[in-house]
């Protein structure tokens, strides 16, 4: 082991000896004598003779700057074999100052190099020195290179591996963040204001507004210095934005225990307190309970209550205008009462001395609740109808009748279209002036719109008005008309600011013209061709000179001056009209029978059917659609009311594989015998018992006769019902009409009040299913049947 040592020694001395050549001055640092060193001088000498002072000086130094790695060396072991002989030692160790910051230790490179040295050569230069030397154009170009190399070119070459060029990529970042002192100035910002020191980064945020601050594209947080991210654009990353999430989700996690800390500690108080309120006062804590369940009960029952009221009094005031004035109290409702009983007394007794109406209240009737001069002045009262305030009754049912018409102001309406007798001029359009205006109106019926089944009829009118004047302007603010449906016994009065929602200006000889519809619900009858009247007027007003438009006053008045609207009327074209017919029969809609008509329709009340009906086709119209009804001889049996055929109230007929059954029915609850009303309904339903052609019903035509009349009434018109149906093979369609009758029965001798046939008229349709084979209809059979009377009637 000793040679073993010895020759070691040697090696290390020759190797200090050569090392120390090639090592600068500055890292030679003395350092106290290596345990190696130690073995090398106790060794009897044998190295004194080859190595020199120097050398072993030298293998000192060498060996002061290994000891950190040789504290585990096995030499440590070996020491024990030999003598311990500490002589002095050539190497001089320096003296080291407890209080030096700085003292003297081989610097090694950290993880990124030697980055204190750097620094330390960096802060050597004074801050203040820095001047910028690149305009803002090459400071722009300069952060675009860097953030290039930040973002792309350094990731991409860790991924290749590539460290040359990853290192020399970072030396040209560092490069180009140093080209730009403000870098410098910015860092230091940020190391001030993470410090504290408020002047001194106040200072620095000076001086790099001198230096021309941040480059295009960079901005400065609320702190003064911009962020490293914002520099280079660094996004949130992923983990970045987890760890966000986390933490607010920690941090609500910690809110929310935090309370339920809070609520389960105030639980837990209102236990106790709970808890010793029972020690002390024994069933008071259930009587608590039983005392807020009383008052939240009551409590919820008040608010229903205020509820409803307030729902009832928004709809007494939709309904009346204003809330009715209502008693407070129970002695306010009592006095009302007695004083409304009172003023009855005095109308009725007024009245019966009148001799109008029934005088229900007697002379002698009980009217201790009348004070005494009360019951004086009853006698001689002369209340008038007109005078006594209205109820809240008469006030709700008029507000019922003004929202029936629409909530529309309405006037008495004209006996003759009441009637549906018109004595005047029917005309569709009107022309009239007044004043400067001349008002043109022309009206049309709107078949898209309208129909007629269901009793919605449309017309559009059209209205042109004219300014005659040479030299006045004038404008136009408001329009008022009266509309008049025939049958209804009221006008309905539609009033409204502008025209069409304008207030046109006309300068002279100018023109206005609109159109407009009026969609009316009304059942054409047979005594006139109108469906309504209509007359109005428009307000306007007169503009002077330089004057633009009406002012606000002239506005809110709704015009000075008015031109006529002349009256016109609405007009069913001919498919809509009713055709009369002269007859002792009627038949006419429900709750339509009038027992002084002589005129009357045949019309029906109920229908179904298994397709829709379609319009008729063009080609191919109904020859029957356009005669009028009319009147053909009678049988003579139905004349004399000898009967000489079987009577039966119902038929089946096929014809042209298309077959008609039919069968009637006494209506006694429509019908009035000592009236000599008779009213019957009869179902028909026609079935085409073709296989493969589809066919359209066209037009009907009915022969009517009633016992004892001498004719036969002839009804007909286009299609079935107001429809014209396609039926397929198989199909059928079937519907239900009434025929109210005005007849004497010869009991004595039949029960039959009438007899009835007739015949449907159709057309063949192509394989289309729309489109007729020819413009002349074929036609269908309906079989002779009779109205009979039950045996209740016919006795």
């Amino acid at each position: 082991m000793k040679l073993e040592t010895t020759a070691l020694s040697l090696v290390l001395a020759v190797a200090a000896r050569t090392t120390e050549a090639f090592t600068p001055s500055s890292f030679r640092v003395a350092t106290a004598p290596s345990s190696a060193a130690l073995i090398h001088n106790s060794v009897n000498g044998m190295t004194s003779s080859i190595v020199s002072p120097n050398a072993s000086a030298s293998a000192s130094a060498l060996f002061a700057g290994l000891d950190d790695y040789d504290e585990d060396d096995e030499d440590d072991d070996d020491d024990d074999e030999y003598p311990t002989t500490l002589t002095a030692s050539r190497t001089s160790f320096p003296k080291l100052d407890p209080d030096d910051p700085n003292p003297p230790i081989k610097p090694r490179p950290g993880r990124f190099g030697f980055q204190s040295l750097e620094k330390e050569m960096e802060s050597a230069i004074p801050i203040t020195s820095l001047t910028q030397s690149m305009n803002p154009k090459e400071r722009e170009e300069n952060l675009k290179i860097m953030r290039q190399i930040k973002n792309a070119d350094l990731a991409d070459l860790r991924l290749r591996k590539d460290h040359a060029g990853w290192v020399d990529a970072n030396n040209d970042l560092k490069a180009r963040e140093k080209n730009d002192p403000w870098f410098r100035v910015n860092d230091e910002i940020r190391e001030a204001y993470q410090m504290g020191e408020t002047d001194k980064a106040e200072e620095f945020k000076v001086l790099a507004e001198k230096m021309g601050g941040p480059p295009t594209g960079v901005s400065i947080s609320d702190r003064g210095y911009a962020l490293h991210t914002d520099i280079y654009e660094i996004g949130l990353s992923a983990g970045r934005a987890q760890s966000a999430l986390e933490a607010s989700i920690l941090e609500e996690r910690v809110r929310r225990g935090r309370a339920m800390a809070a609520e389960r500690a105030k639980n837990m108080e209102k236990e106790q307190k709970d808890w010793e309120d029972m020690l002390t006062n024994p069933g008071g804590r259930e009587d608590k309970e039983a005392k807020d369940r009383r008052e939240r009960t009551m409590r919820r029952i008040l608010g229903e209550i205020e509820e409803d009221t307030k729902k009832r009094e928004e709809r007494a005031k939709e309904m009346l205008g204003q809330l009715p004035e209502l008693p407070k109290d129970n002695m306010s409702s009592l006095k009302n009462a007695l004083t409304e009983a009172t003023e009855d007394v005095k109308r009725l007794r007024k009245m019966r001395r009148e001799g109008r109406g029934l005088g229900e209240v007697s002379d002698d009737a009980d009217l201790t609740f009348m004070k005494p001069e009360d019951r004086v002045a009853a006698k001689d009262a002369s209340v008038s109808e007109s005078s006594k305030p209205k109820g809240s009754a008469d006030k709700a049912r008029e507000a019922a009748a003004a929202e029936s018409s629409g909530g529309r102001p309405r006037l008495p309406g004209d006996d003759d279209v009441t009637l549906g007798e018109i004595d005047i001029d029917v005309d569709s359009s009107s022309s009239t002036g007044t004043g400067p205006l001349t008002v043109e109106v022309s009206s049309s019926y709107n078949t898209a719109q309208s129909d007629p089944p269901m009793r919605k009829h449309c017309f559009q009118y059209t209205i042109r008005i004219t300014n005659n004047s040479p030299t006045d302007t004038i404008q136009l603010l408001s329009r008022r008309f009266e509309i008049q449906t025939v049958g209804s016994s009221m006008k309905d009065v539609v009033q409204g600011e502008g025209v069409t929602g304008r207030t046109p200006i006309l300068k002279p000889g100018e023109v206005f013209e609109y159109t407009s519809t009026a969609p009316l619900s009304v059942r054409p009858i047979a005594t006139t061709i109108i469906a309504a009247r209509m007359k109005g007027e428009y307000k306007y007003v007169t503009l002077a000179d330089g004057q633009e438009t009406a002012t606000e006053e002239q506005v809110a008045e709704g015009g000075n001056s008015s031109a006529e609207l002349g009256m016109f009327h609405f007009v069913f074209p001919q498919e809509q009209r009713v055709k009369p017919i002269t007859s002792a029969y009627d038949d006419a809609d429900d709750d339509d029978d009038d027992s002084s008509a002589k005129t009357t329709t045949v019309t029906t009340n109920t229908s179904t059917t298994t397709r829709a009906a379609v319009s008729p086709p063009a080609s191919a119209p109904a020859k029957s659609a356009a005669s009028p009804a009319s009147t053909l001889p009678g049988d003579s049996d139905m004349s004399s009311g000898n009967i000489s055929m079987s009577t039966s109230d119902s038929s089946n007929v096929s014809s042209d594989n298309v077959r008609v059954q039919v069968s009637s029915i006494y209506r006694p609850e429509r019908s009035d015998a000592k009236l000599d009303k008779h009213c019957f309904a009869y179902n028909v339903r026609i079935t085409n018992e073709s296989p493969t052609q589809n066919i359209q019903l066209v037009s009907r035509r009915f022969e009517i006769q009633t016992i004892g009349s001498e004719t036969k009434d002839v009804v007909q018109g286009p299609g079935v019902t107001g429809r014209q149906p396609i039926l397929k093979p198989g199909e059928s369609f079937e519907y239900t009409s009434t025929a109210p009758l005005s007849v004497k029965p010869m009991s004595d001798k039949t029960a039959v009040v009438a007899r009835m046939e007739g015949d449907y008229n159709f057309v063949l349709l192509g394989e289309d299913g729309s489109t007729p084979l020819s413009s002349t209809p074929l036609q269908a059979k309906m079989g002779v049947f009779h109205f009979i009377l039950p045996d209740s009637e016919s006795a």
